[in-house]
C-alpha cells in the first residue's frame, strides 16, 4: 500500500467509520461526558452527508434521557396514534417523535467543528488489529486508532435453519393537500387498507401540519417494494382518503428485519455501532432508541472500564421476534391480521412498551394470548421440530411426560404396558449405547479397538463398584449418588453452556434433579432403600412430593434467570414426573435427556453419525443386556443372598456398576472437548 498516505503517522484516539445516525449519537454521548476534549479523532464516510435522505422515529416519555438529549433535533412530535383508521388513542405520557437525517448530519458537523475534528470523504477497505491499535485502510490512506466505531452495514453469515431475513422496504410521498385538512397531532402507525400483494403491507401516515404529511407504503417481505409498484397504490390511497394532492418530496428506503447472525471482526478497540451492533429490532425495524441507549452504555464503559458493550435483547423477546419473522416469511397473509389484532385488543401504550422489550413476562403473556394463536403454533412447531433446535428434545420430553400422566390417570392398565415398552426401547436405542462406546473415547477415535489393558481397568472399576454394593451398601448408595449427581450435572451444564470446568453449577443441578426424582417418589424410594438395607427417609409420599415440587419451582426461576428455555422445560418435565411411577420419572430424565444429550456430544466429539456410533456400541449394548438378564434370572432362582430385591432395585444397582467407569471416561471426554458443544 505504498501509494497511500499514513494519516500523518498519528495514533488517533477515536476513528468513526461512517457518519450516520449511530455515529452522531455516539459523538453526542462522548461530548456530553467530556470524552472528546483533547482527543485526536477522524470521521470517515464516502458521502458528504448534506441531504436529507432518511427519517428516524421513536417514542419516549419526558423523563427518558433520549428526550432531553435529542430535544433540539426533533422535527415533529405527536401525542395520539391510530391503527387501521381507528379512533386516535392518546399516548400520554409518551410522545411519538421524528428526527430527520439532515438534522443529525448537521449536529455531527457542529460537534466536529467545536472539537477540531475532520470529516473526510473516504471509503474504508479493510480493518485489522495491530499491536499499536486498529489499522484502517481506505481508498486514499491508512489510519491507526485506539478505538474505532464501525457503523458499516452488517455482513450476514449463512442463514441457519431457525433464522429469517426479511426486508422492511418503503416508498413515501411528502404531500400537500388541496383543500382537505387532517389532525396534526395524530399519526397513522399502520393502516392495512391497501392491497397486500402476497406480502404484509400497510400505509404509515405522519401529518406535519393540517395539510402537509408523509404518506408511506411499507412492505414486510423478502423482496423490496419498487417505486413503480408503490406509485399506483399510494395514488389510490391518497386520493380516496385525502383527496387531490401535490408531491413535495419522495422517500425511499430499506431496513433489514433479520435474526441472522452477522460476521463482525472481534478484537479490542473495534466497536460495532448501529445496525452492525444489532440495534435494529428484527420484528419492527425500529433502531434509533436502541442506538441512543447503546451509545450511552458504551460511553459509560469507556469512562470506567474502556470495554466494548454489546446490545443485548432478553432471550424471550428474541424468541417472539423469531416466531413473527417465521410467520411473515412463510405465511405473510397472517401479518395484517396479527398486527391489527395486536393493537385492537391491547392498549397502544402497552403495545409500544412491549415492542421496546420493557414489559414483564406476565404482561407479555397477556399480549401474546390476545393474538391469533394458530399461526404462532405453526411457527413454533416449525421452529422446534422442523428446524431442529436444541429445545426439540426438552419439548418432546415435556409432551411425552404429559401424555404419560394423562394415560396413567385415565388408562392405568394400558399405561403400564406403554411405560415399560418405552423404557426398555429407550434403553436399547440410547440409554445403554451412550455408555457402550467408552473404548472409543480412550483413543479418541471411532475406529479404536478396546485393548486388554482398557478392558481390565474398565471391568475392574465396575466389579469394584459391585463388591461395594454387596458388602457396604450404605457406602455404595452414597457413592452412587455423589458421582451420578456430578455426571448428570456435568452433561446438562455442558449442553446448556452454563457451567465451566469444575463448575459448582454441575453439583447444584445434580442435587436438584435427584432431589425432585427421589423426594417426589418417597414410597418407592424408601422401598429401594429398604431392600438395600439403607436408612429410610421419614417423609410421607405427600410431603415428599410437595418438597420436590417446591424445589422444582425454585429451579424453574433459576432457569428463567439463566435464560435457558431447555432448562425450564427439563425442570417442568421433572415436576410432572413426580405424578408418575419412579421408573417412568427416572427413565424420562436418564434416557430422554441425559442419554440423548450425551449421545449427541459423543457424535460431535468423535465426528460421526448415529448409525456408525450405534453399530460400534451394539456388541457392548447386547453384552450389558445379557448381563442384566443373567442377574434377573439369578434373582428368580435365588442364586444370590440378596434375592429379595425386585427388578427395579436390581436395575439401579446394575446401572450404578456400569456407570462408574463410564463417568470417569466421560469426565475426561468433556475436559478435552469442552468447547465443541
Amino acid at each position: 500500500m505504498t501509494n497511500l498516505k499514513h494519516g500523518n503517522g498519528e495514533l488517533l484516539d477515536y476513528l468513526f467509520i461512517g457518519a450516520g445516525a449511530s455515529a452522531t449519537l455516539m459523538l453526542m454521548s462522548l461530548q456530553r461526558r467530556g470524552l472528546l476534549k483533547g482527543k485526536k479523532c477522524i470521521v470517515l464516510d464516502p458521502d458528504t452527508k448534506k441531504i436529507n435522505d432518511k427519517t428516524y422515529c421513536f417514542w419516549a416519555t419526558p423523563e427518558e434521557a433520549i428526550t432531553s438529549a435529542c430535544d433540539k433535533l426533533i422535527d415533529y412530535r405527536w401525542s395520539k396514534v391510530s391503527v387501521n383508521r381507528s379512533k386516535p388513542e392518546t399516548l400520554t405520557p409518551m410522545t411519538y417523535m421524528q428526527i430527520s437525517s439532515l438534522r443529525l448530519y448537521e449536529e455531527t458537523r457542529r460537534i466536529l467543528v467545536a472539537h477540531g475534528i475532520e470529516q473526510l470523504q473516504e471509503t474504508v477497505l479493510t480493518v485489522n488489529d495491530t499491536e499499536r491499535g486498529v489499522h484502517v485502510v481506505t481508498d486514499k490512506q491508512e489510519w491507526i486508532s485506539k478505538q474505532v466505531f464501525d457503523s458499516r452495514p452488517p455482513t450476514y453469515l449463512p442463514q441457519k435453519n431457525n433464522e429469517s431475513h426479511l426486508l422492511q422496504s418503503f416508498v413515501g410521498y411528502v404531500i400537500s393537500l388541496e383543500g382537505n385538512t387532517v389532525d396534526p397531532n395524530a399519526i397513522d402507525l399502520m393502516d392495512f387498507c391497501v392491497d397486500q400483494q402476497g406480502h404484509t403491507q400497510f400505509v404509515y401516515v405522519l401529518p406535519y401540519s393540517e395539510n402537509k404529511m408523509l404518506v408511506e407504503l411499507t412492505r414486510f417481505g423478502k423482496n423490496p417494494i419498487q417505486p413503480e409498484e408503490a406509485k399506483p397504490l399510494l395514488n389510490k390511497y391518497i386520493l380516496e382518503r385525502f383527496g387531490t394532492y401535490n408531491i413535495l418530496d419522495i422517500e425511499i428506503g430499506c431496513i433489514p428485519m433479520s435474526n441472522v447472525a452477522t460476521r463482525n471482526d472481534d478484537f479490542p478497540g473495534l466497536i460495532s455501532i448501529g445496525g452492525r451492533a444489532g440495534a435494529i429490532k428484527p420484528s419492527t425495524g425500529y433502531a434509533f432508541k436502541n442506538m441512543f441507549l447503546h451509545a450511552e452504555k458504551q460511553c459509560e464503559s469507556l469512562q470506567k472500564e474502556n470495554k466494548p458493550v454489546s446490545i443485548e435483547s432478553p432471550s424471550r423477546f428474541r424468541f417472539y421476534d423469531r416466531l413473527l419473522l417465521l410467520i411473515l416469511s412463510f405465511k405473510p397473509q397472517y401479518g395484517s391480521k396479527i398486527f391489527q389484532t395486536l393493537f385492537k385488543q391491547n392498549n397502544t401504550k402497552n403495545v409500544l412498551t412491549f415492542l421496546e422489550e420493557k414489559t414483564s413476562f406476565f404482561q407479555d403473556l397477556r399480549i401474546l394470548l390476545s393474538l391469533p394463536i394458530f399461526p404462532f403454533i405453526q411457527a413454533f412447531c416449525f421452529d422446534v421440530f422442523v428446524k431442529g433446535k436444541k429445545v426439540m428434545v426438552p419439548v418432546l420430553l415435556f409432551l411425552i411426560s404429559l401424555f404419560l400422566w394423562m394415560m396413567d390417570t385415565f388408562f392405568p392398565d394400558l399405561f403400564m404396558f406403554v411405560q415399560y415398552g418405552l423404557f426398555f426401547l429407550g434403553l436399547l436405542l440410547v440409554g445403554i449405547p451412550h455408555g457402550a462406546v467408552d473404548h472409543l473415547l480412550e483413543k479418541d477415535s471411532l475406529h479404536a479397538r478396546p485393548d486388554m489393558g482398557f478392558l481390565v481397568r474398565y471391568l475392574g472399576a465396575a466389579f469394584f463398584c459391585l463388591m461395594v454394593w454387596l458388602t457396604f451398601s450404605y457406602v455404595a448408595i452414597v457413592f452412587f449418588l455423589i458421582y451420578s449427581i456430578w455426571h448428570f450435572g456435568q452433561t446438562d451444564m455442558q449442553e446448556w453452556k452454563m457451567g465451566t470446568k469444575g463448575s459448582e453449577k454441575n453439583w447444584i443441578w445434580g442435587v436438584v434433579l435427584f432431589s425432585v426424582i427421589l423426594l417426589g417418589h418417597m414410597t418407592e424410594t424408601n422401598m429401594v432403600f429398604e431392600q438395600l438395607h439403607f436408612i429410610s427417609v421419614g417423609l410421607s409420599e405427600r410431603v415428599g412430593k410437595n418438597i420436590a415440587l417446591l424445589i422444582a419451582s425454585i429451579a424453574i426461576i433459576w432457569g428463567f434467570l439463566e435464560k435457558r428455555t431447555a432448562m425450564v422445560l427439563s425442570i417442568s418435565t421433572l415436576a410432572i414426573g413426580t405424578q408418575l411411577p419412579l421408573i417412568s420419572a427416572f427413565g424420562l430424565y436418564f434416557i430422554g435427556q441425559h442419554s440423548i444429550n450425551g449421545w449427541v456430544h459423543l457424535k460431535k466429539g468423535l465426528g460421526t453419525d448415529d448409525k456408525s456410533l450405534f453399530v460400534k456400541a451394539l456388541p457392548f449394548t447386547l453384552a450389558a443386556f445379557l448381563l442384566f438378564g443373567v442377574a434377573l434370572l439369578g434373582i428368580r432362582n435365588n442364586w444370590f443372598s440378596t434375592s429379595n430385591i425386585n427388578w427395579i432395585t436390581l436395575f439401579f444397582v446394575f446401572i450404578s456398576c456400569i456407570s462408574f467407569p463410564h463417568v470417569l471416561q466421560m469426565s475426561k471426554f468433556y475436559k478435552k472437548n469442552y468447547n465443541k458443544f
